[in-house]
C-alpha cells in the first residue's frame, strides 16, 4: 500500500508534528511546550517540569542579529517574541534591538529577513528551531543570527550558439533519508525568451540541475503505437549539469554562505529514434489501464514523453541513443482477470490494484527499436514473516487496552512496520513508499511493486519490543536491497521483533542544569546503532530546564554512539565514511539484552 504521512496537533505553544517517511520532505515549526517540544514524531520526550514564572516587573530585551557566514551584523531583522502577538523590533543599522515590556520567564525569539533563513535540516526534514529564552531582570544581551539563502543562476544555449527558449529545467538537492544520501526533486523551471534561468532562496547543501528533453519541431510527441509513424526526429536529449548524458555524470554544485553560483549548459541536437515496446498479452474484454516509467541505468527517473496505447497493449516513444529501464504497472476495471489463463485474485480495499508488472532493459544504439517486448506477470505478493526472540511477549490483560475504553481510543498499532523505498533513484517532492500489509497474525506482505531494487526500513511499534534482523533469501537487508524481479515480487522477507529490548538513561552534565538568564541551549541527541539494523535511528530533544535526565526505552540489544549537537542534522549514518567525517565522534555505550544503562552525555564546545 502507498502511503504519505502528515499529522498535526496543536497546543498551547502551537507545537507542530509532522509524520516522517521515505523519499519525503517536510517542514515544520519547532516550538517550546515547558522549553521542550518533541520534535520527530516516534521519539521519546524528556520529562518536563512546570517552570513557574518568577515574580517582577517586565524586562527590556536587548540582543544582536549577526549573519552566520560572515559575522556581521543584519540590519533590519525582525525579532519576535512566539507567545506575545505584539512583541517585536527591527534591528536597527547596527544589527542591535530593543524590545521592552518583556513579562519575565520563558519565551521563544525568532528572527525573519527577507533572503535569510534559521532553517535546519533534521533527519527527513527540515524545520525552524526557535530560540528558547529566560527573560529575567539584568540577563545578558541576546546574540542572534541568521544563515543567507543561495542561489543558482546560468543560461541554457543551443549548440548553434543561440538561446534555449522555454527549456523545462529539475532541481535535484543531495538530502539524507533513513541514513543514506539521495537526490531529491525540489524545484522546476523553464528558461526565458533569453535561455536564462534563476533558482533562489536555496539552503545551504549540495545541488545539480537535469534539462527536460525537448523536441526540435514543438509539435513532436511520442509517437502514435497504432498508426505510421517517422522512425527518427530531432530534438534535444536531456542534459545533467554540465553535460552529463546520465544522472552518474552529474556534477554538483556545492552551495553555503549566501553563494550565488552560475550553472549553464550547452544542448546538442540530436536524433530521437522510434521505439515500441509490446506488452504481455492481457485477456480481451477487460478494460486495462498502464502506467509506464522510463528511467536512466542509475534509477533517475527520465521525463521523455511516452504513449501507452491500451487498447493495442504497447508503449512508444521518441528516444536518443543511451541506456535505459522501462517499467510498466497495469490495472483492469474489473475485479477478477485471466491473464494467459492464470487467474488473478480480487483486488482489495486499500490495495492500489496493481495487477500486473513488468521490467525492461534496452538500449539505442543509432537505429529505431520497434521489436522491443516487456513481458508482464501477474500479482503476486511477497510474504514477509514474523517471529518474535526470544519468546512472544506475553498476552495484554482483558482489563487493560483500548476495549474498555468508552470513548473507542486509537486501537494497538500493528506490531512491525516494514516500508520499501526505491533505491538509487531520485525522488519527487511527496513521494510515496511501498508498506508491508499485516495479512495474519505473524503474517505481513508486500504487494506487488514495480520490479527493481529496494531498500528496506522497519520499526517495532508496541511497548516491550524492539526490532531484531530482517532477511531475505539469508541476506541482511540492512547491508544490501531487497530485489523485486520481473514478477513484482522478490524473496520472502523475514522479520524479528524482540522481547528482551533495553533502556537507556542520558544524564545532562551539571553544567547545563542551572537555567540562568538569557538564552538555553537546545540539544539534539542521535542515538546511532554501531550493528547492522534496517530501523532508522532514535532521536529526541533535550532542554536543560526540563529535567536533567532523559529516557530511551525499547531499544534493541547491542552497541552505539550517542551524538549530541546544537542544531539539527543530517547524518548520513548507513555510511562509515560520512560518520568518520563529523567533528563530533559520539560516545560509545553498549545495551545488554533486558539491560537498562546510563550514560552522563559529553557537550561538545561547553
Amino acid at each position: 500500500m502507498s502511503e504519505q504521512c502528515g499529522s498535526q496537533s496543536k497546543t498551547p505553544w502551537h507545537t507542530l508534528h509532522l509524520c516522517t517517511v521515505a523519499a519525503v520532505s517536510l517542514i515544520t515549526v519547532f516550538t517550546p511546550t515547558a522549553l521542550n517540544a518533541q520534535i520527530i514524531e516516534g521519539m521519546s520526550p524528556p520529562p518536563t517540569t512546570a517552570q513557574p514564572a518568577p515574580a517582577g516587573p517586565p524586562v527590556t530585551v536587548h540582543g544582536i542579529v549577526r549573519n552566520a557566514a560572515t559575522g556581521e551584523p543584519l540590519p533590519r531583522a525582525l525579532v519576535r517574541i512566539d507567545d506575545e502577538v505584539e512583541a517585536g523590533a527591527l534591528t536597527d543599522g547596527e544589527g542591535r534591538f530593543e524590545i521592552p515590556g518583556i513579562s519575565q520567564g520563558p519565551h521563544g525569539f525568532s528572527v525573519v529577513k527577507p533572503n535569510f533563513s534559521s532553517k535546519v535540516e533534521n533527519g527527513d526534514f527540515e524545520g525552524y528551531v526557535p530560540h528558547l529564552v529566560h527573560v529575567a531582570a539584568e540577563m545578558p544581551e541576546l546574540s542572534l543570527a541568521l544563515s543567507p539563502l543561495n542561489a543558482i543562476s546560468g543560461h541554457v544555449m543551443l549548440s548553434n550558439g543561440e538561446p534555449a527558449i522555454g527549456i523545462g529545467l529539475t532541481l535535484l538537492k543531495l538530502t539524507v533519508q533513513d541514513g543514506r544520501a539521495s537526490w531529491m526533486e525540489m524545484d522546476s523551471h523553464q528558461t526565458t525568451p533569453g535561455g536564462e534561468f534563476r533558482f533562489y532562496g536555496l539552503e545551504d547543501g549540495s545541488y545539480t540541475i537535469m534539462t527536460q528533453p525537448e523536441f526540435d519541431n514543438e509539435k513532436a510527441s511520442a509517437p502514435a503505437c497504432n498508426g505510421p509513424a517517422p522512425t527518427k526526429v530531432q530534438g534535444y536529449p536531456a542534459v545533467f549539469y554540465p553535460y552529463a548524458a546520465d544522472s552518474a555524470g552529474a556534477e554538483r554544485i556545492d552551495l553555503a554562505g549566501g553563494q550565488q553560483a552560475q550553472a549553464n549548459l550547452t544542448l546538442t541536437l540530436s536524433p530521437f529514434h522510434e521505439i515500441q515496446a509490446a506488452l504481455g498479452k492481457q485477456a480481451p474484454g477487460n478494460q486495462w489501464q498502464f502506467t509506464s516509467i522510463l528511467m536512466d541505468h542509475n534509477g533517475q527517473r527520465l521525463n521523455y514523453p511516452l504513449r501507452e496505447d491500451e487498447k493495442n497493449h504497447s508503449v512508444c516513444a521518441y528516444l536518443p541513443d543511451g541506456a535505459y529501464t522501462l517499467t510498466v504497472e497495469g490495472t483492469a476495471e474489473d475485479n477478477t482477470v485471466s491473464i494467459q489463463g492464470v487467474s488473478l485474485r480480487a483486488m482489495r480495499p486499500g490495495n492500489r490494484g496493481k495487477t500486473l508488472a513488468g521490467l525492461l532493459d534496452f538500449t539505442v544504439e543509432g537505429q529505431a527499436q520497434t521489436q522491443l517486448r516487456v513481458p508482464l506477470n501477474s500479482g503476486l505478493s511477497t510474504p514477509v514473516h514474523l517471529r518474535y526472540e526470544p519468546a512472544p511477549p506475553a498476552p495484554k490483560s482483558p482489563a487493560t487496552g483500548d476495549q474498555h475504553d468508552p470513548e473507542g481510543g486509537e486501537p494497538d498499532p500493528e506490531p512491525l512496520g516494514l516500508w520499501a523505498v526505491r533505491a538509487g533513484s531520485a525522488a519527487p517532492r511527496g513521494g510515496m513508499m511501498e508498506s508491508a500489509e499485516r495479512a495474519d497474525a505473524n503474517l505481513y506482505q508486500f504487494d506487488m511493486v514495480a520490479p527493481g531494487s529496494y531498500w528496506i526500513h522497519g520499526s517495532a511499534n508496541q511497548a516491550g519490543t524492539c526490532l531484531g534482523s530482517v532477511t531475505a533469501g539469508g541476506v541482511n537487508l540492512a547491508l544490501a536491497p531487497w530485489i523485486a524481479g520481473t514478477q513484482g515480487t522478490g524473496p520472502a522477507i523475514e522479520a524479528v521483533l524482540r522481547t528482551d529490548c533495553a533502556k537507556l538513561t542520558l544524564e545532562l552534565p551539571s553544567t547545563l542544569t542551572a537555567g540562568l538568564p538569557g538564552e538555553e541551549p537546545v540539544l539534539f541527541l542521535y542515538l546511532v546503532p554501531e550493528f547492522d539494523s534496517v530501523q532508522t535511528v532514535r532521536q529526541t530533544t533535550v532542554v536543560p530546564s526540563s529535567g536533567t535526565t532523559v529516557s530511551l526505552e525499547d531499544l534493541t540489544p547491542g552497541a552505539y554512539r550517542v551524538y549530541v549537537f546544537d542544531t539539527p542534522r543530517q547524518l548520513e549514518y548507513r555510511n562509515p565514511a560520512a560518520m568518520d567525517r563529523l567533528s563530533v565522534k559520539g560516545q560509545p555505550v553498549t545495551l545488554s539484552p533486558g539491560g537498562n544503562a546510563n550514560l552522563t552525555l559529553e557537550i561538545p564546545n561547553r
